[in-house]
Order: C-alpha cells, then sequence, then structure tokens
C-alpha cells in the first residue's frame, strides 16, 4: 500500500482551522447522517408490526437508505475532490434530512424510495469527511484521525438506538424518523460554518495514474474484506434486538439498549484500531487488519452459540465485543482505503469503496432476514454471519504492503 507522505507529513495542506477543529465539524456532520442511516433499522421491529411485514421484507424496506448510498457515494468523492468537500457533506446532509422526513408522512411502499433517495444524498458524509480528516492531518495519525472520524457512524447509531426506538414507543416509529431528521439539521450547523475546502486542483497530481484508482488490487481487496465485514454490522442493527427478544424474552425496548451498548463499544473500537495501527506503523496495517478479521469472527461465532438461559448481562458482554469488531472495524479499514489513493483522490477513492459497500449494507437485512424466515429463528443469522466472516481472511491475506 501506498500513500503520498509528502503531502501528509508536512501537515500544511489547509490554512485556517486548526485540525482538531476540522475533525470535530466532520465527526458532527457524520452523527447527523448516521442517526438516519443507522437509525433506520433500530426501527425495524416497529415498522414489521405496523404494516404487518415479513422479516425479509421489513429488512428490505429499512435497507433501502442504504442501498440509495449506492448511487449517491462515488459521485460524492468526486465531488468532493473537485469542488471541496465542505459544500459536497453540507448539500447531502441537509437533503437527505429533508427527505427522510418527508418519508415519514408518505405511505408504504412509496416511502421505500425516498428512503433510497435520502441515502443518496446522504452518501457525500464518508468520502467527503473522509477528505477533509485526511488532508488535516499527518500521516503517522492518519489512524487516530480517521478513526475518531469514523466514531461518528456509531455515535449516530448509539443515539439512533437510545431515542429513536424509545420516541417510536411514545409516539410512532414515522415520528421517529423526523426526531431523526431534525437531529442531522442540528449536526450539520458547525460545518456550514466552516470555511476551508481544498480541492484537487490546488494540489500536485499524476492524473493518469490515479484515474486507473478502481483498478487498484489493494483498494479492490479491501472493498471486498469491507462488504463482507459489514454485514455483521447491519445485521447487529437490525436483528439483535429481535433476537434478544425471540431468545431470552427482551422487550424490543431493551433490547434496543444492547443494541447502543453495541455501537457504544464501536466507538471504541474505532478509535483504537486506528490508534495502534498508528503506533505499529512501522510493521504495516495488514497485521492488524487479520487480528481484527479473527476478532469478527470470534464475536459472531459467540452470539451464535449463546444459548436461550443466557442472562441479559451475558448477552451484553457479547453485545460489546461485538460493537468492538464489527461495529468498530472501519477505523483501521477507511485510514487504510484512504493511503491507498493518497490525498489528492481520497474522496474519489472512498466514494468507489462505498459504492460496493452500500450494496452489501442493502443486502444485508433482507438476506439475514430470510435466513431467519427460513430458519424460524433469529440466532441463525450468527451462523451465516460467522461462514461469511471466515471468508473474509481471504482479501485480508491476499492484500500486499
Amino acid at each position: 500500500m501506498t500513500s503520498e507522505p509528502a503531502h501528509g507529513e508536512r501537515g500544511a495542506l489547509r490554512v485556517g482551522p486548526s485540525a482538531w477543529h476540522v475533525l470535530g465539524v466532520a465527526v458532527a456532520a457524520q452523527v447527523g447522517v448516521s442517526v438516519m442511516d443507522q437509525g433506520i433499522p433500530t426501527l425495524t421491529g416497529f415498522i414489521k408490526a405496523d404494516l404487518g411485514l415479513s422479516a425479509a421484507a421489513a429488512g428490505l424496506t429499512v435497507a433501502s437508505f442504504a442501498f440509495g448510498r449506492i448511487f449517491g457515494a462515488y459521485a460524492a468523492g468526486v465531488a468532493a475532490d473537485r469542488v471541496g468537500e465542505r459544500r459536497v457533506m453540507l448539500l447531502g446532509a441537509l437533503l437527505a434530512a429533508a427527505l427522510v422526513a418527508l418519508a415519514a408522512a408518505t405511505p408504504f411502499p412509496y416511502f421505500t424510495l425516498l428512503f433510497a433517495l435520502g441515502g443518496a444524498a446522504g452518501a457525500s458524509s464518508t468520502p467527503a469527511g473522509g477528505r477533509l480528516v485526511l488532508l488535516a492531518f499527518p500521516r503517522n495519525r492518519h489512524g487516530l484521525a480517521l478513526g475518531i472520524r469514523q466514531t461518528g457512524i456509531p455515535i449516530g447509531g448509539l443515539i439512533a438506538a437510545a431515542t429513536l426506538s424509545w420516541f417510536a414507543g411514545l409516539t410512532t416509529w414515522r415520528w421517529s424518523l423526523v426526531l431523526a431528521a431534525g437531529i442531522a439539521v442540528l449536526c450539520v450547523v458547525p460545518l456550514s460554518l466552516l470555511r476551508d475546502d481544498r480541492t484537487s486542483d490546488e494540489l500536485p497530481v499524476d492524473r493518469p495514474a490515479t484515474a486507473r484508482l478502481r483498478h487498484d488490487r489493494n483498494l479492490v481487496l479491501l472493498t471486498l474484506w469491507s462488504c463482507l465485514v459489514v454485514t455483521g454490522q447491519y445485521a447487529l442493527l437490525a436483528f439483535l434486538a429481535l433476537d434478544l427478544h425471540q431468545r431470552i424474552g427482551l422487550s424490543l425496548e431493551r433490547g434496543s439498549l444492547l443494541v447502543a451498548l453495541a455501537n457504544a463499544s464501536g466507538i471504541v473500537g474505532r478509535v483504537a484500531w486506528g490508534g495502534v495501527s498508528d503506533r505499529a506503523l512501522s510493521h504495516g496495517r495488514k497485521p492488524l487488519l487479520l487480528v481484527l478479521t479473527a476478532g469478527c469472527l470470534v464475536a459472531a461465532l459467540a452470539l451464535f452459540a449463546a444459548p436461550r438461559s443466557a442472562s441479559t448481562l451475558e448477552m451484553a458482554a457479547l453485545a460489546i465485543l461485538a460493537g468492538l469488531t464489527l461495529i468498530g472495524y472501519q477505523g483501521l479499514w477507511i485510514t487504510m482505503v484512504a493511503e491507498v489513493a493518497g490525498p489528492v483522490r481520497v474522496g474519489a477513492a472512498t466514494g468507489f469503496a462505498v459504492t460496493f459497500v452500500g450494496l452489501a449494507i442493502a443486502l444485508s437485512p433482507p438476506f439475514y432476514g430470510l435466513v431467519a424466515d427460513i430458519a424460524g429463528t433469529y440466532r441463525a443469522i450468527w451462523g451465516v454471519l460467522s461462514v461469511v466472516l471466515a471468508v473474509a481472511f481471504i482479501p485480508a491475506l491476499l492484500i500486499r504492503e
């Protein structure tokens, strides 16, 4: 894997706000989008019960936001490289919030289309936000900085899991969507005050080389690896509460609190995996990626093996382990993707990767919902996930640093 240390290590690509201020703004904006993105799957049980859907149909419905991201991520990354990441993030977040709020007043199945359009708009947050942070920090702080930026996703999920299900219980899941959209708008206010965009035209670039970025071996392998691992994250978000309800009799509201716990540990994981990779930079980031893959597999197997007699405390411990790995992996992954591209094309590279990861996300809830429908138990999801994660070792091993 390569990067462009002449830019990153100099740390002088950006003028204006300090690097940490830029990072804080990027995290806040990501939190806002993730409250919608991560929050819609946490409402799976409420949507399923209200509309009388099967598990697979409910999974397909809540996956529509993620499905929409497939069509927006790469274009947003290219736009961030060209016109500036702040503009792209701000416009995308506000448009996504407007569409989700509109979906709350739209009947089924039409609101799924609005979810998809909202996902396409909100897809800008990852490629543009990653570029914003990468340009602000030197290479030996990329893992920590990008890991912290990626905590915006589970922080948004934590807020969503802790509030949206509770609010849906008091009102309806539709009002929870309005709440999610409102939170997103508030979270991008600091971004609107930031006046600091850089475009690729300001940076020296070997355009023929970067034009072939999509053919980069390591980028393709990292994308494939994440496509497999991210299915575990969305299996947790969509079905952990339902599994706990079926297996040990927890209410959906209490089950959602364990989902929130998994998201909280995912926050720690994203910072920790990225930070540790910085400290071990002389050995490369690949060894830690293999360790992380093994941790994901252990978490899935533990969820599958947990007996019906398991206590809430024991399942909480498993939720923490699953969060550290299956949700926490993105800090390390996004750093490796960014360093494949270098600062000039990080938006396009991240957008490329997120496009395919978005497809995996969109397919995950309906796929695992179908597994549960066929098996008659949500526990089967973790068994199938274990097989998927075992396959993830293949692209991880093939990466060349």
